[in-house]
């Protein structure tokens, strides 16, 4: 045993690091996953987003100091409040993971986009050649947490012996949109790679299930030197610009391809080996997978309210409206409270093309849903008419909105969740649960919630324009 593995059992962390790629749009999952407000940050399970339930699966595996997330400047105010609201997590190890963020120039694809994280962690962390380096997204269900981390254990050893580690999943059914990956001989705990294919024909699916073919999960483990030789090897085009140091990769980014880790390196490498994943898994990538992962893509199921009469192996979504399908057969129904999808089970890859449709017609309904998120919270229209409108507004823990008046509309609030610090003309009260105050028009005025929960409002404006663009801001209390 040597001195490296000695010290990864006794600290019960692994030796290394972890990077979560953060910055897909999920279009896929449309309504649900809108551009401003992707898949990975929306609410999935037992009130937790898909990102946080990725951190929390790494948590176990890796010190919160060696965790990394890699992502685009809008999301960055999302992440840190879903950090933020992490339950059962110390806040040292939460001020550690914000400060563990790495902001993508522009967006490139995921191979630009490991190149960007190692060399961010080289400036200010000592690297080691040999240190375990693990890449993963931040939409994933895995279940059980305690098989991933025997998995990423397993994927350590082999990755020690200088392989580009990928976990494989055995299919449940032909999927056009996922990679495969066929399989050499065992070695070690997993297996070497012979082939990747990435997203074959239905037809060409079967034949690669038939020959024992894995789903490629997106998950990869290396150290720096193997990662180094192999991009050196199967790409010199994206290799000349990793050669450059941290600072000069991001001046240059905007001019690198986009590309891939799958077509970049792994469709090329001689050097890839697979851990199976023996464990229950899915990218949640379109509403069949979502409902397959819960189903196995037999009977009807639903999340929130619904009702099936006559109807078969169907699916039912709603945020807070009741669903009936009657005498439908592979359906699905997702409701949110701007837009309804109405899909046939198996089409659901093409939701992709639908957004673009949407988009270029000028809808809005792909960039935002009702519910628009902040770097203080969030606000929900409730309802709306021309001179007035209801809102729920969401503070998050120690967030301040800014300094601000309204011209056309006064406002008024009440708190049905948690309590506020509220300054209307220089004037400060707090007001907690069933409390309620007026914010006359023209008055400046700011909120701040100075506990550790999340405090919720309930705001009715009133007045001759109702427009979110009825707003002055100030920099400063005055």
């Amino acid at each position: 045993m040597n001195k490296k593995t000695i010290r990864t059992i006794d600290n019960n962390k692994i030796d290394g690091k972890a990077i979560i790629l953060a910055g897909g749009k999920g279009t896929r999952l449309w309504p649900l996953s809108r551009e401003e407000h992707p898949k990975q940050f929306v609410e999935f399970k037992d009130g937790l987003s898909l990102f946080q339930l990725t951190i929390q699966r790494l948590l176990p595996c890796f010190s919160a100091k060696d965790i990394f997330i890699v992502l685009q400047e809008k999301y960055k105010f999302t992440v840190l409040n879903q950090i933020q609201l992490l339950p059962g997590v110390k806040n040292v190890i939460k001020n550690s993971l914000k400060r563990n963020i790495i902001l993508e120039p522009v967006p490139k694809n995921t191979l630009p986009a490991i190149m960007l994280s190692i060399k961010h962690i080289e400036s200010i962390n000592n690297l080691r050649d040999n240190e375990l380096i693990c890449v993963l997204p931040s939409d994933h269900i895995i279940e059980p947490v305690s098989n991933f981390e025997k998995c990423i254990r397993q994927a350590e050893t082999l990755a020690n012996r200088d392989k580009i580690v990928v976990f494989g999943v055995k299919p449940v059914f032909p999927k056009e949109g996922y990679g495969y990956i066929l399989l050499k001989n065992k070695f070690g705990v997993g297996y070497l790679v012979d082939k990747f294919v990435e997203k074959p024909s239905i037809k060409k699916a079967e034949l690669l299930i038939k020959k024992d073919g894995l789903w490629n999960s997106g998950i990869f483990c290396f150290n720096k030197k193997t990662f180094s030789e192999e991009l050196a090897k199967c790409n010199p085009v994206m290799n000349k610009y990793y050669q450059s140091p941290y600072n000069e990769l991001c001046k240059n980014f905007e001019n690198i391809p986009a590309d891939s880790i799958d077509y970049g390196i792994m469709q090329k490498t001689k050097n890839a080996a697979l851990i199976k994943f023996n464990l229950k898994w899915s990218d949640l990538g379109s509403w069949d997978s979502y409902l397959q992962f819960y189903t196995n893509g037999k009977g009807n199921f639903n999340i929130g309210d619904a009702e099936f009469l006559d109807s078969n192996n169907c699916f039912a979504y709603s945020d807070n409206r009741l669903v009936c399908l009657l005498g439908m057969n592979d359906t699905m129904a997702i409701d949110s409270a701007d837009s309804l999808l109405i899909v046939k089970r198996g089409y659901s890859d093409n939701v992709k093309e639908l957004v673009s449709v949407i988009n270029k017609k000028g809808f809005k309904h792909t960039q935002n849903g009702s519910t628009v998120y902040r770097p203080w919270g969030y606000y929900m229209v409730l309802y709306e008419q021309e001179n007035y409108k209801v809102k729920e507004i969401g503070v998050y823990p120690k967030k301040t909105l800014s300094l601000q008046k309204h011209k056309y509309r006064s406002e008024h609030w009440n708190v049905v969740e948690g309590k506020v610090d509220i300054y209307i003309d220089g004037t400060k009260k707090q007001i907690k649960k069933n409390e309620s105050v007026f914010v006359p028009q023209n008055a400046k005025h700011r909120i701040f919630n100075p506990t550790d929960k999340i405090a919720k409002i309930i705001e009715v404006q009133i007045g001759s324009y109702v427009g979110e663009d009825d707003i002055v801001r100030y920099t400063t209390y005055e």
